[in-house]
């Protein structure tokens, strides 16, 4: 993976001034040594030339280590132009350990070496040498297209100071040369400098045996002529591909920035020694140090870690065997910590990929996860043995209580049926009285172990086929009494056929006394309660009692089936109870996966609806509502 610029990208000339975008930039780019330093036929001794898939450059060198042939090289410094040659100063560079690899030439004739697409390129050209010149610098060989097609003109330039290693005195006019070199230009000239003196080559006679060689072999002219042509769309087709290369590199070039910038997670690049070679934005943005920053010091990775502990974790995880993922704290610019999530990839020449993700907000809810789970826990038990001491408790109260208070009521009925008239009215009255309270005291039990059970699922409910019209007219007979006694008119309309309901008898019996038991208590004397069976019109199972009581507010039914709730409540309650019965109906009809509704209005009376499954596997009888 290749994580600095192509050459092509930082001499991309975009507004098409003929100079780089990028010049006066400080930058980095890599490739290999195509000529290293006093090999290459210029003037300074210290520059040298690099080469990657899409363009070459000229590099000035500092005092470093040596550079030959072939390395492949990692520059950094700032991009300039001296008399149309573009070239890096170079501040750093560093040699990638890897086999010494040097591009091959690429093959180009005399008119495409003087256009501007192949500066910096190691090229190799053929031409005829047209003139030779001594300048104050250096000597040259002029070429020119060996067949005359073109009328460019290429320098093939020596300086003074290699004049000893490259023999030009052996070249003609009229010679044919086969150049090998790095491309160049001074000024608006395009030169081609050779490494050494085996990159040029006679590869002709001079231009007057060339001229009798081709009169003797005439024959041959043509096929010469047509071997050029062949030749020539070979060159022009190496150009274009390389071209397109080119293009294409830029384009992936591109991307990866792109990728590299604009990724979501934090990027650090790093070299063989654990050194930062590039971060990306959002490594800045989580973390606050900049690359510039981490680049120019040998302690970046103490800013990072001053704790010893963290700092040998983490280049243990950096520089040791791949491992899952590490998670550290490092510190940021303004002085914080950071819980960060990291992973690692190796990359060629011994680099290091490390994607990094801030989990900080992370692990603080899952902290408080951890916690509200432990409170969650301690809540549970507690509840629970808060429900076992109920149950406890409404064991011993059931005892206890039901116990003599069933002994009360059983002495309470012999007294007033044993009294008679000798004992007087007073002692019939307070037998009645107390049997009354009994009962009473005795129901409140009842609906209280009731609703215990049935908010902990302790009772046991047997779901079976049962005939609503029997027990609703089966409630009714148990407390017609108590409805005679307050003058009201209790009525059971049912249909003469079985309306049958999944359900439990128990439970059935415990919700219709509980609501015939309200409608009497809370209708005027001398009024009607109605007690209905039937199936409506979605064959569900239907128990209704209706009253002409006092009513309610309709406001008031979404606090009516909570437990100890009334409609009147406090000191100016006007009817008796606890609150109950409505609370342990709703959760029986719940228990059997019925609904209850309300239909209330005040001064006129209410309707309780409770509709409940339709026994399955018997057949329905279809009735209609009363």
């Amino acid at each position: 993976m290749r994580l600095t610029p192509m050459i092509s990208a930082i001499l991309a000339d975009g507004n098409g001034d003929g100079t780089p975008d990028r010049l006066g930039d400080t930058l980095a780019v890599s490739g290999r040594v195509t000529a290293a330093p006093a090999q290459l036929s210029h003037v300074r001794s210290n520059v040298a030339t690099l080469q990657d898939d899409t363009d070459g450059i000229h590099a000035r060198l500092p005092d470093g280590p040596l550079v030959s042939r072939g390395d492949s090289l990692i520059v950094r410094g700032r991009l300039l132009q001296e008399r149309g040659l573009t070239a890096i100063d170079v501040t750093q560079y560093r040699i990638v350990p890897s086999p010494p690899r040097t591009p091959k030439p690429v093959p180009l004739t005399v008119a495409t070496t003087v256009e501007d697409h192949y500066e910096g390129w190691l090229a190799r050209t053929r031409g005829r040498v047209v003139d030779r010149r001594r300048t104050s610098k250096g000597r040259s060989l002029v070429l020119e297209s060996p067949d005359g097609s073109s009328s460019a003109r290429l320098s093939l330039f020596v300086a003074d100071r290699h004049e000893n290693r490259f023999r030009l005195d052996r070249f003609e006019t009229g010679d044919v040369v086969e150049a090998t070199g790095i491309v160049s230009q001074h000024g608006n000239r395009y030169l081609i400098e050779p490494r050494d003196d085996g990159d040029l080559v006679q590869s002709a006679l001079a231009w007057e045996y060339l001229r009798i060689a081709l009169i003797i072999l005439g024959g041959l002219a043509t096929g010469a002529v047509i071997w050029g042509v062949v030749l020539q769309g070979a060159v022009d087709r190496r150009t274009r591909q390389l071209k397109e290369a080119k293009r294409e590199s830029e384009r992936m070039r591109k991307l990866f920035e792109s990728v590299f910038e604009s990724a979501p997670v934090m990027i650090m690049l790093l070299d063989e020694d654990n050194r930062f070679e590039r971060i990306n934005k959002q490594f800045e943005t989580v973390l606050g140090w900049t690359e510039e920053e981490l680049l120019a010091r040998d302690d970046a990775w103490t800013l990072l870690y001053p704790d010893d502990t963290d700092r040998r974790e983490t280049l243990a995880f950096v520089d040791g065997a791949p491992t899952d993922r590490l998670e550290s704290r490092p510190k940021t610019r303004d002085g914080h910590r950071l819980i960060t999530e990291w992973w690692r990839t190796d990359l060629e020449e011994g680099r290091r990929l490390c994607l990094g993700v801030d989990i900080t907000d992370r692990k603080r809810q899952e902290r408080d996860l951890r916690r509200a789970k432990q409170h969650a826990e301690t809540a549970r038990r507690e509840a629970e043995e808060a429900s076992r001491l109920k149950s406890v408790f409404l064991a011993n109260m059931s005892h206890e209580i039901r116990t003599p208070l069933t002994s009360i009521i059983g002495f309470a009925e012999t007294i007033g049926d044993e009294a008679g008239d000798a004992a007087g009215e007073n002692v019939v009255r307070f037998a009645r009285l107390i049997k009354n309270s009994g009962h009473r005291l005795l129901n409140t039990l009842n609906a209280v172990l009731n609703l215990s059970k049935l908010e902990t699922g302790e009772m046991d409910l047997s779901l079976e086929p049962v005939d609503l019209t029997q027990e609703a007219r089966s409630s009714a007979r148990q407390l017609l009494q108590k409805a005679d006694e307050r003058g009201i008119d209790l009525r059971v309309d049912t249909p003469d056929r079985p309306v049958f309901s999944q359900a439990d008898g128990g439970a059935i019996q415990i919700i219709l006394r509980n609501l015939i038991s309200n409608a009497i208590k809370y209708s005027a004397k001398v009024s009607r309660v109605w007690v209905r069976a039937y199936e409506d019109d979605t064959g569900a199972a239907v128990l209704e009692v209706e009253d002409e009581g006092m009513g309610m507010d309709p406001s008031e039914v979404e606090d009516l089936f909570e437990a100890f709730r009334q409609a009147s409540e406090g000191r100016d309650r006007t009817h008796e109870g606890t609150g109950i019965g409505l609370a342990v109906t709703k959760k029986a009809a719940d228990a059997m996966e019925g609904t209850v509704t309300v239909e209330t209005e005040q001064g006129v009376g209410s309707r309780f609806s409770v509709q409940l499954p339709r026994a399955e596997g018997v057949e329905p009888q279809r009735t209609t509502r009363p």
